[in-house]
């Protein structure tokens, strides 16, 4: 056998012991913590709990640093010790950390932010096709901003974007290295069931989408059809926002009489609108799908290549004609 690919069982158990988030963190994964979990910002399905993960989706389930190596990187048992062996990581706890009550409130790290906002505006207008008086509109208003690694930071506002931030969320400008897709991370923060929030008007209605530039994209493609309603991004399928979302706009004294699921078109989307009938007042919820592309943003793209878009497009439309989105596809 290859030496490279054997390991002692003493380097396989100082392995076992390592830390899973720890690790992870480590190697560029980022997650943010939502009670006693912390979820992928890019898999929003995959959950580490201590040193136990759980990837919904994909129905996989285990424990340990090792398992997870094999299960996400592909890596052999061999590989997966030897890698985790490379990096001097904190052991595994093995009791629950107690609750501090001296825990620090949020804290948006305005220090972070540039003058120049010319990298977040060029991702946004060009790459996203987000439409330009809005991303400006956007700046103006202090909900959006650019920081030092060029990422475009959606501060997480109270009441629509109106009130303090309580958390924020970044936005890669460019593609990482050996990865897929653009850096993206949640901040930590004491308010993980909302998002960046945005009202139109007075909200008779919330809108809930999957990630900001989902929502960006559905506002560019509405543009004045869309009044009086608040946007708001879950950063995922999280049924927790749209409830807690409405709950709040009560508090507000607000009369809101639709909660609109504008998820992306795939199975994951449909299911959530399902679940969502189930748990809030089905005559409230209503599902607002992509007829063009995947999500929001590929069907901005679609309709910027190939105008007019969306000419007779109803925001309560829910069930999609199937053979018009396959001519349109």
């Amino acid at each position: 056998m290859d030496k490279r690919f054997y390991v002692r069982k003493e380097e396989s158990m100082k392995a076992r012991d390592v830390d899973l988030l720890s690790y992870l963190e480590a190697k560029g994964e980022t997650f943010v913590k939502e009670g006693k979990y912390y979820r992928h910002t890019e898999h929003d399905s995959l959950l580490i709990k201590g040193n136990m993960y759980a990837w919904n989706s994909r129905n996989e389930t285990g424990y340990g640093a090792i398992s997870f190596a094999q299960m996400y990187y592909g890596m052999s048992f061999p590989q997966a010790v030897l890698d985790i062996n490379k990096g001097n990581y904190k052991e595994r706890s093995h009791e629950q950390p107690s609750v501090s009550t001296s825990k620090e409130p949020f804290r948006y790290p305005k220090e972070l932010e540039v003058k120049d906002t010319s990298k977040a505006k060029d991702y946004l207008m060009r790459e996203r096709h987000i439409d330009p008086r809005l991303v400006h509109w956007l700046f103006q208003k202090d909900l959006i901003a650019q920081d030092k690694r060029n990422n475009v930071v959606f501060k997480w506002r109270e009441q629509g974007g109106k009130g303090k931030v309580i958390g924020a969320d970044r936005q890669g400008t460019m593609k990482m290295k050996n990865k897929r897709g653009s850096f993206k991370q949640v901040l930590p923060n004491d308010n993980p069931h909302t998002g960046f929030s945005v009202d139109v008007g007075k909200p008779t209605s919330i809108h809930f989408f999957e990630s900001p530039i989902d929502l960006l994209s559905y506002w560019s493609i509405q543009e004045k059809q869309l009044q009086n309603t608040r946007l708001i991004s879950m950063n995922g399928l999280k049924p927790k926002t749209v409830a807690q979302s409405y709950l709040a706009a009560q508090r507000e004294g607000l009369p809101i009489k639709e909660l609109i699921l504008a998820v992306d078109y795939d199975q994951g989307g449909k299911e959530f609108i399902d679940k969502m009938t189930q748990i809030v007042n089905a005559d409230l919820i209503k599902g607002d799908l992509p007829s063009v592309g995947k999500d929001w943003n590929d069907a901005l793209k679609k309709g910027v290549k190939a105008k007019p878009f969306f000419k007779n497009f109803s925001p309560s439309r829910n069930k999609l004609n199937e053979q018009e989105r396959s001519m349109n596809g």
